[in-house]
């Protein structure tokens, strides 16, 4: 009884949920943990009706934070609802995100180690996950983040794109660049991955940029210049790209310049052509003996 209130109290659940059943297993290293519930009525997901319970969903497992070195799984079987609206569905956890094999608790630690770790398979190899389950918990944080984020203005927007995989892949993202947040990703980098970012803004949001930080790619600024309201005069150029070219450009008009510097002192130097008829090479005979070599002391 007690280790099951324990439980209950560390993973914080509440009635009508409580732990029926609590199993160590000692030589996988692993604790199990069942999970019932009180009779009682449950919400649809998509529209918060109220109703009865229709029958269960075969039995889930989800992974846990680790009890010391055990790992830790919970199991249930998620009670199923029939709306009126939408069907047979199956009730929401609070443990858990749906169509999810971890818990909430056990993303959040998953998702803390991906940031500072260098690879996502070496957040893997710490949190003892495969690299599709970690892919799946940062889907599934990003969309959380997404549903949190409200629709406001922004006055000023950088736009770039991101190569993976040597160079054979780009991506395009949109960031605030006041606030340092990513607002959008789109595959490639061509002029509908920038205007998809700007279709889904209000009027009222493409009204209030200001700016639009780019380099010199032409999908780019035909998609600013066809998305935005006077898009044309919001267009700025980043200065890594306007130095590069500049440098570019001096460079090329230095080596002009050298290349025609060189050529006319070359044309100086060369000797005036002969009007007496003999070689102007060599004024020396040629039955001349060659000069003696100098004496050694």
């Amino acid at each position: 009884m007690q280790d099951r209130k324990l439980f209950e109290t560390i993973l914080g659940i509440s009635a009508p949920w409580h732990v029926a059943r609590v199993e160590l297993k000692t030589d996988e290293k692993r604790v199990e943990l069942w999970l019932a519930h009180e009779a009682t009525r449950w919400p649809c997901p998509e529209c918060e009706t109220v109703l009865a319970g229709f029958d269960h969903a075969e039995e889930r497992t989800w992974r846990h934070l680790d009890t010391c070195q055990f790992e830790t799984h919970l199991h249930a079987a998620i009670p199923r609802v029939p709306c009126p609206t939408h069907g047979v569905k199956q009730v929401r956890v609070p443990w858990a995100e749906p169509r999810s094999r971890f818990t909430l608790l056990m993303e959040r630690v998953i998702i803390d180690l991906i940031r500072p770790c260098s690879t996502v398979k070496g957040a893997c190899e710490i949190a003892a996950v495969s690299w599709d389950e970690a892919w799946g918990v940062m889907s599934r944080a990003v969309a959380r983040g997404q549903a949190r984020k409200a629709a406001r203005p922004i006055a000023y927007i950088g736009v770039d794109e991101k190569a993976f995989r040597k160079g054979h892949r780009h991506h395009t993202i949109v960031c605030d660049l006041e606030r340092s947040t990513v607002e959008f990703v789109a595959e490639n980098r061509t002029t509908t991955s920038v205007a998809a970012y700007y279709a889904q803004l209000t009027e009222v949001q493409r009204t209030a940029v200001d700016a639009v930080a780019m380099d010199m790619w032409e999908p780019y600024i035909g998609a600013t210049r066809a998305g935005l309201p006077d898009g044309d005069t919001k267009i700025v150029f980043d200065r890594f790209h306007i130095m590069r070219d500049m440098t570019k450009a001096v460079d090329t008009v230095r080596s002009r310049n050298m290349a025609r510097f060189f050529a006319t002192a070359r044309t100086r130097r060369s000797p005036a052509p002969s009007t007496c008829g003999c070689s102007a090479r060599s004024t020396v005979p040629s039955d001349m003996p060659p000069p003696s070599p100098p004496s050694k002391r």
